[in-house]
């Protein structure tokens, strides 16, 4: 199939580069899902202790990646 002169093949989905993330505290060792382009710094929900630094694009993580949530 050709789509405006393009065979169908060729065409790319653009996807998103933005991430949710599970990231370990440093402090406490908690497990808390944030996002990797975050606009405000997050915060652990049981020390207080700062995961995650706005940046402007993507975000600086200051805690230990866990795993990565689509």
């Amino acid at each position: 199939m050709v789509i405006a002169g393009i065979p169908r093949r060729k065409i790319l989905i653009p996807e998103p580069r933005s991430k949710f993330l599970v990231v370990v505290c440093p402090n406490c060792g908690n497990r808390q899902v944030v996002f990797s382009h975050a606009t405000f710094p997050v915060r652990c929900l049981s020390c207080g202790e700062i995961l995650v630094k706005p940046t402007g694009g993507k975000a600086k993580i200051l805690g230990t990646i866990e795993r990565v949530l689509g």
